[in-house]
Parts: C-alpha cells; structure tokens; sequence
C-alpha cells in the first residue's frame, strides 16, 4: 500500500482506528441484550479497544482536525456511526421503560462519548484497574444515573 503524504497515513490511522470502536460495539448494539446489558457491552467493547490500540486511539481522537476538509467529513461520518450506536441503546431504553426518561437524550449520549473518549488521558494498560474493571466501574455509575 503506497502512501503519498503524511496527510494520507494520519487520514488511514484515524479511520482504522474509529472503526475499530465500530466493529467492536455494533455486534452489542444489535444483540437481544436489555439496553443496560448493551450500554454494559458498549463500555466495554470501548475500554478492550483502548486497551489493545491505546496510541492509536490518541491519533485517532485528538489528530483528526488535522486532516483536509475532505478527510475530515469522511471521520465525521464515522464519529456520527459511533454516536448512533449510543443513541440506539439509549432512546430503546428509554422506549421501553428499562431507562428513565431523561431531559436529553442527546446529551446524555454526548457525555458518555466524552466520558470514554477521555479515558485515552488516563488510562493505562498497566494501571491499578483492568480495562474490565474500568469498564464495569463506569458503567455501574451511568447505568445508576439512568436506571435510577
């Protein structure tokens, strides 16, 4: 595979790296899980990602304003697939009475992707918690907030 310029491989690094998250949380999203087990399953599907491609998950989260304005609508796109998946769980949820009705969906939704886009800050492979540990941590205070 030829790469012409470093804006190309930045452009691969980040696609590849968003649709690692894709590929790991859809199969959870389409599952016939309760909505909490499926956001239980996002959270984690999301922290073994981090954890098998923690550097590129940096890349991939922090560099991709980086790109041209073709590239970026490209990211955006997938950025958009990820955050529909979330929304998915949430607005079933919500639907059918496993989650509280909140005042927004849709900043609930947001807060969890700033929630685990942060971890590439802080989390550490060889830190104190497992990814699973992390996972199941951050789950028990967002599924508390919402099944409450």
């Amino acid at each position: 595979m030829h790469i012409r310029k470093k804006e190309d491989l930045l452009q691969r690094i980040v696609e590849n790296g968003i649709q690692r998250y894709l590929d790991a949380i859809e199969p959870v999203v389409e599952s016939d899980q309760t909505a909490p087990q499926r956001l239980r399953g996002a959270i984690n599907a999301h922290m073994r990602v981090l954890a098998d491609s923690l550097q590129q998950t940096r890349v991939a989260f922090h560099q991709w304003t980086y790109l041209a304005p073709a590239g970026k609508r490209r990211v955006v796109k997938l950025r958009r697939r990820y955050d529909a998946l979330l929304s998915q769980i949430i607005d079933e949820g919500i639907e059918v009475g496993e989650f509280k009705a909140v005042k927004s969906a849709r900043v609930t939704v947001l807060a969890i992707i700033g929630m685990l886009n942060s971890a590439t800050e802080w989390f550490s492979p060889t830190g104190e918690l497992t990814h699973e540990q992390i996972a199941e941590v951050l789950a028990d205070g967002l599924l508390t907030g919402l099944e409450g």
